[in-house]
């Protein structure tokens, strides 16, 4: 088969949407794509358009070293790197110090570096190869954003008509909170790529954080939605969007049960929040581990969602998170406690101020006799009918204007009135100020824990965090 004929096969199956049909036609091909760049830059095509294809990375590097000195080959290389390094989310963080982002800049650079001055001087040469190596080094993570600026500026001083290019250094400011200046180089984006869907939506989001509510309001406009502006913050507002989840990085709290990420590891917590525009909203749910924000922040996410999750009411996008726009200054208490039934806990929001409630976040639960209950186990007896016996860790949420002493006068007359529920929340006296009583809030915390140990609700090792 001729290389023109490996061509058309291999675009046919693409246009079909069967990748896999082109990688069969190119296989017997793949000794020689070691030796013709033409077959090379056809396979690195193909790692192009499935990067999650295994040992494409691998691929690329062969090819590039092995057409060392051929930067349409280099570029072909670079360019399904930088397609790999996209599939990690920027919000995740990185697990190897060179992954296929470093290696398509150091691919990138060495080819720039062999240019002659003509070809460097070519857009379609050295052009294309300055953006790939400036893409490459944005998606390399914060510790090479000094060499990423640098090689945005170089290749926008070679070209300040590329739109593309340009949308591309708002990203990278995007994910590194400069907002005025991703805000800027949008702004040059747009007036060369007009108005897409694209450079609307980060448009949208960079005018949002910001705080030109005019401009951000006019992106959600020519993107279907029926923006308002509020006076007061100046932002502009969607209503009637459904709630949705957000992503944040977060470490173990040292509150409630062992589980299977350590404490001390870093993992995604996701909550949920109530849009206030496409990009932007108030997050209507707890954080249980030790994250940047929790109930009651309005914060700002990315317009592209890393899942599709599934909710209750339906599928539900799920987005990374870019920036805390403005805490809340709702008060957000930890609790322990022990309950006789599902539901004891959160009960005592009913007779809390107006806007407060209890929120349960990890519970235990088991069916076990009375007798092996009070840790009597090891005793020969005659088992009686189990009763339930639970554990929960939580949060007791308040409204800002919402006075300590009032919550307290509340929450002791509630525990009192029910007497379903043994309750330690040490937060809220250090709140008052009550020294004393914030101290023996905390003995009470470690003794419903070994109560639960006890019981068989917790295992041994359970957090002490109220400690």
């Amino acid at each position: 088969m001729t290389v023109e004929a490996l061509r058309s096969a291999i675009e046919a199956a693409v246009e079909r949407s069967d990748v896999g049909a082109a990688w069969a036609a190119i296989e017997p091909y793949r000794d020689s794509a070691q030796r013709d760049p033409e077959i090379a830059i056809l396979l690195l095509s193909l790692v192009h358009a499935a990067p999650d294809r295994r040992g494409g990375d691998a691929d690329a590097i062969a090819l590039a070293r092995a057409h060392a000195g051929n930067p349409h080959v280099a570029a072909m290389a670079a360019r399904a790197l930088i397609r790999i390094a996209e599939l990690r989310s920027p919000d995740e963080p990185k697990l190897d110090e060179v992954g296929p982002a470093e290696q398509a800049a150091e691919i990138a650079a060495a080819s720039l570096s062999g240019l002659d001055p003509a070809a460097r001087a070519d857009k379609d040469v050295g052009g294309w190869l300055r953006s790939l190596h400036a893409n490459a080094l944005r998606l390399a993570g914060p510790g090479r954003d000094a060499e990423a600026v640098a090689a945005f500026e170089g290749a926008l001083e070679a070209d300040r008509s590329d739109g593309g290019l340009w949308f591309d250094f708002a990203l990278l400011h995007k994910w590194r909170g400069r907002w005025q200046a991703a805000y800027d180089a949008n702004l040059r984006a747009q007036a060369r790529l007009g108005d897409t869907k694209a450079v609307l939506f980060n448009l949208g989001i960079s005018a949002t954080a910001a705080n030109d509510g005019n401009v951000a309001g006019l992106c959600w406009k020519k993107l279907g939605f029926v923006p308002t502006l509020a006076e007061k913050s100046g932002h502009a507002f969607v209503d009637d969007l459904p709630p949705m989840q957000v992503r944040v990085l977060a470490r173990g709290s040292g509150y409630g049960f062992p589980g299977a990420i350590p404490d001390q590891a870093v993992s995604f917590e996701v909550v949920w929040v109530q849009p206030l525009s496409p990009c932007h909203g108030v997050v209507v749910t707890p954080t249980f581990r030790d994250a940047p924000i929790d109930y009651g922040d309005v914060v700002l996410w990315d317009g592209a969602p890393v899942v599709i999750a599934d909710g209750p009411n339906g599928p539900v996008p799920r987005f990374p998170l870019l920036e805390i726009l403005r805490r809340g200054d709702e008060k957000r208490i930890r609790f322990v406690a022990l309950e006789q039934k599902r539901g004891d806990a959160e009960a005592l929001s009913e007779t809390l101020p107006e806007g407060c409630k209890i929120v349960v976040q990890q519970e235990r639960v088991e069916n076990i006799c009375p007798i092996c209950a009070a840790g009597d186990s090891m005793r020969k007896h005659d088992h009686l009918p189990p009763e339930e016996h639970r554990i929960v860790y939580g949060k007791l949420l308040a409204p800002g204007d919402v006075a300590p002493p009032a919550i307290r006068a509340a929450l002791d007359a509630a525990i009192r009135t029910k007497g379903t529920v043994s309750m330690a929340i040490p937060g809220l006296y250090e709140l008052l100020g009550d020294t004393k009583r914030a101290g023996q809030e905390h003995q009470a915390w470690r003794g419903i824990e070994r109560a639960a140990i006890k019981k068989g609700l917790a295992p041994e090792g359970t957090q002490h965090g109220g400690a």
